[in-house]
């Protein structure tokens, strides 16, 4: 029993690190910046278009079109890594400020 709660909780810490990871590196940022990069062959379109005087809309000219992968267990996940964030947070406190306050005692 002792191994299945230890391998659960190495389990949660693993799946918070990993998003943790995902978020501070800019993952889903630079994902959503890639849909809006322009090629060549498409800023050419554009101000062929523009020289034209077509009305312009911007999704024409994009590569990739935004997709939602989100879903209930990303979701959840996320919601149960930031509250690990907040224990994890709390107890490294806790445990410096202890250290800092046996030191300075």
């Amino acid at each position: 029993m002792k191994k299945f709660i230890l391998v659960f909780l190495l389990s949660l810490f693993t799946f918070y690190v990993i998003l943790l990871l995902a978020q501070s590196q800019g993952y889903y940022k630079t994902r959503s910046e890639k849909a809006k990069i322009l090629t060549d062959e498409q800023i050419a379109k554009f101000e062929k278009d523009v020289q034209d005087g077509r009305n312009i809309d911007i999704t024409e000219y994009t590569l990739y079109k935004d997709k939602d992968y989100t879903n209930d267990i990303s979701t959840n996940i996320y919601k149960v890594s930031l509250k690990l964030e907040t224990v994890v947070d709390k107890t490294i406190k806790l445990i410096f400020n202890s250290a800092s306050h046996a030191v300075n005692d």
